[in-house]
């Protein structure tokens, strides 16, 4: 193997959820009397966190008002925790790549900057605990998020290993600077919700267009 670990992004490298953050962000803004947004404006606010993410999906007038990003973000994650597993699905092959890399020995955890509750919640619905190390498994708790790299220099210590021994896998700009900041490697996925050349210009390493090219890299095949 390349690698002795792989930390896996969770939204658009694991899995689609798209679906459901638009579902969660559409009914809070209607409970807010505001407008709903678009699949591409869902797509262009995520990866840095609820707070962000909300932020983006206001109007522009309302998106500086702290007081009203405070109500909205409130409403915005009830909404989501009663539908974040509506649609959200992994995506084809990856369970079977899990799978293969927990066969080799690999280990595996996850980094998201969704809250953690459900981070966990996902990964255990969608792939279970049979190839994630449990403890490895985090979304936004109490380390700064992504690109901050705390949260993934904390777990490659659960797994005692130096960072340079990992590969981190995500589909975002924000995955690519969180690996580069933590000494990792970066493995951009295009397959998720940024093109090969945001991978590129935010510092992929690497970069694979399936789940199976992955994989061969990872083991080095």
């Amino acid at each position: 193997m390349r690698f002795s670990a792989a930390i896996f992004d969770l939204d658009g490298t694991l899995c689609d959820t798209i679906g459901d953050l638009r579902t969660a962000m559409n009914e809070m803004l209607r409970q807010c009397g505001l407008p709903e947004v678009s699949r591409e404006v869902v797509l262009s606010s995520i990866n840095t966190g609820a707070r962000e993410f909300v932020r983006g999906c206001l109007p522009t007038a309302l998106q500086n008002d702290e007081h009203m990003l405070d109500r909205c973000l409130a409403i915005y994650k009830e909404c989501y925790l009663r539908h974040y597993l509506d649609s959200t699905y992994a995506y084809a092959g990856m369970n079977e790549l899990i799978a293969e890399l927990s066969a080799a020995g690999m280990k595996l955890g996850v980094l998201s900057n969704k809250q953690d509750v459900m981070t966990k919640a996902i990964v255990k619905a969608l792939y279970g605990y049979t190839g994630f190390d449990e403890r490895a498994v985090w979304g936004q708790a109490f380390l700064p998020h992504k690109p901050d790299p705390s949260a993934a220099i904390y777990i490659a210590g659960t797994f005692c290993l130096k960072p340079g021994e990992i590969a981190f896998i995500g589909d975002s700009n924000v995955d690519m600077q969180t690996a580069n900041n933590a000494g990792m490697h970066s493995i951009g996925v295009t397959w998720g919700y940024r093109p090969a050349d945001v991978l590129l210009a935010a510092g992929a390493k690497t970069l694979c267009s399936t789940p199976a090219e992955l994989g061969k890299f990872l083991l080095g095949k």
